[in-house]
């Protein structure tokens, strides 16, 4: 089976720069290792950001390319790989403009500023209703086309496990199958296999000292990753690693947590602000918990033994409501009754009478714990907290049962990934082209093209217009 492109994973990017080049004629082939296409747009919250949008001139926001570029670098003190940053910002709006034009919705509050990370000082954030569904909304009838008039081949079920050359060019794909092995060829070979955040063995080979918590797509494997090294090619920018706050491991030793059905609001004080405390595992407090900033809150959980945490509240501080009169839980979209049905579990969440009950469920040292509560308590009648600066101080923890929640510094994303050029040409020893290899998507990392700080939209945007850019100049 020849193809004039053949692309290793029907995610984000490989399904845009599949339905790109087959719009151009060509003989697109798609391996996936699952039964069905679309990968983690099953999956992400979809945010996407671009400076100078259509939603931005509407909504009368002035933004652009180049203040995009300025607020990523003041972000992330222009780290990261500066080819593909500026690639990626000069052809956001593009990308935006194209989904406008085949029927994209956007969520009515966008564009609007995010402050899960470190927040742009210009609302070019937007996503829509159902997150990344919306994106593969639109996209699934223009890859149904393709596939309809014989020019997209997707082979599901067929997991990537070489490559082979012809006359040092790579022109060959082997996957493994149910019953054989098989063999594709492609004149060009693009790989957008996804990151490494559902594979353990070889996320503690790239981060011995981190542990790992993954909300990743379970499809995110490293299947590309391990094959491309095999073949010489690099991988950088896993020294920027960072995780989101939040993860709630609801079967204790799984190593895995899930974004979109049990998260923490603690990775920020904006949408919520804390009836509770943070204790590390010695019982202590390590952070002001109205703290605003998203990295400030990472990198000092990151300090803290096993990278995670115990929330520590009373009965006041799940039943009530905030300033707004909302109820804003702790766990987000989740009611009082589920999560005292959460704490009965006794995994994640637990529920106490007093506090050293609460200590021993935990495995908190009890005299430290009584003693960080009476003195935040205290914090609470001074409106004073001499230890982090913690200003918003209203609800004391008095009133039983006392509930903690523990939470995981979890992989979203991972920001290690294969090296590659300005041309998206995966590079090999001595920094040289890899002939015939491409990709696109988080097989180059969020390092590649966020730098070392989370900036928003720069994961799912680049990955739908890398893959684009690729589907319109290969041949």
């Amino acid at each position: 089976m020849k193809y004039d492109i053949l692309i290793i994973g029907a995610g984000t990017a490989g399904m845009s720069c599949a339905i790109t080049a087959a719009q151009r004629g060509l003989k697109v082939g798609v391996i996936e290792k699952s039964h069905y296409y679309g990968g983690a747009l099953h999956w992400s919250g979809g945010h996407m950001s671009a400076g100078g949008t259509r939603l931005q001139r509407e909504k009368g926001i002035e933004d652009s390319v180049e203040k995009h570029l300025k607020e990523i670098y003041q972000i992330n003190n222009k780290s990261g790989d500066i080819d593909l940053i500026e690639k990626a910002a000069h052809e956001a709006p593009k990308t935006i403009e194209w989904l406008d034009e085949i029927g994209m919705e956007w969520a009515p509050e966008c564009p609007r500023i995010i402050y899960g990370h470190v927040a742009y000082e210009t609302a070019r954030t937007i996503y829509g209703p159902e997150k990344a569904m919306s994106i593969y909304k639109v996209l699934a009838p223009l890859w149904d086309e393709q596939v309809a008039k014989g020019n997209i081949e997707c082979h599901f079920e067929n997991t990537f496990i070489g490559l082979d050359k012809l006359n040092d060019r790579f022109d060959t794909v082997v996957c493994d199958t149910e019953n054989e092995e098989r063999r594709y060829q492609g004149r060009h070979i693009v790989i957008t296999s996804g990151g490494y955040g559902s594979n353990p063995a070889y996320f503690q080979q790239k981060h011995p000292d981190i542990p790992l918590v993954s909300s990743c797509y379970p499809t995110a494997t490293a299947d590309g990753h391990i094959i491309l090294e095999k073949q010489g090619a690099k991988f950088r920018f896993g020294e920027y690693h960072l995780p989101s706050l939040g993860g709630m491991e609801e079967e204790e030793g799984s190593g895995r947590c899930d974004f979109n059905q049990a998260w923490a609001m603690v990775l920020t004080s904006v949408y919520r602000n804390p009836r509770d405390i943070y204790v590390n595992a010695n019982g202590e407090r390590f952070i002001a918990e109205d703290e605003i900033n998203p990295e400030k809150r990472e990198l000092a959980t990151m300090q803290q033994p096993d990278w995670c945490f115990w929330v520590i509240f009373d009965e006041d501080g799940l039943t009530s409501n905030d300033e707004n009169g909302n109820h804003n839980p702790i766990i987000i979209g989740r009611t009082v009754e589920e999560m005292k049905a959460e704490a009965a579990k006794e995994n994640a969440m637990c529920m106490a009478g007093s506090i050293k009950e609460l200590a021993d469920k935990t495995g908190l040292p009890s005299e430290t714990l009584r003693k960080t509560i009476s003195g935040y308590n205290s914090m609470v009648e001074t409106k004073s907290d001499p230890d982090f600066g913690r200003t918003y101080l209203e609800d004391p923890i008095k009133s039983p049962p006392f509930y903690a929640l523990k939470v995981h510094a979890s992989v979203l994303v991972t920001f290690g990934g294969i090296k590659v050029d300005a041309d998206l040409r995966i590079l090999g020893g001595e920094g040289k082209p890899m002939p015939g290899l491409y990709a696109a998507g988080e097989v180059l990392g969020l390092g590649s093209t966020s730098g070392s700080s989370f900036c928003s939209g720069m994961a799912i945007t680049p990955a739908l217009s890398f893959g684009r850019i690729l589907g319109r100049t290969l041949s």
